[in-house]
């Protein structure tokens, strides 16, 4: 038997006001589905977090859009 393998995501749930804190953000779980016909799931190695994030974590303008 095997078991389902879950996606974990941190989730921007209020926006930093100075320096971001761990309560800015939440961590999500969910089942991933399994690959239809055609299709194939892909697992993330590396990811970057780079300094133009921070701002698309405000409501001031920016040259990159905010996050949603």
């Amino acid at each position: 038997m095997s078991q389902q393998a879950h996606n974990r995501r941190f989730v921007l749930a209020s926006r930093p006001h100075g320096e971001p804190q761990a309560d800015n953000f939440r961590l999500e779980t969910n089942p991933l589905p399994q690959p239809a016909a055609g299709q194939l799931l892909l697992r993330t190695v590396y990811l970057s977090l780079d300094p133009y994030m921070r701002g698309r974590m405000s409501d001031a303008p920016s040259y990159a859009p905010r996050y949603r």
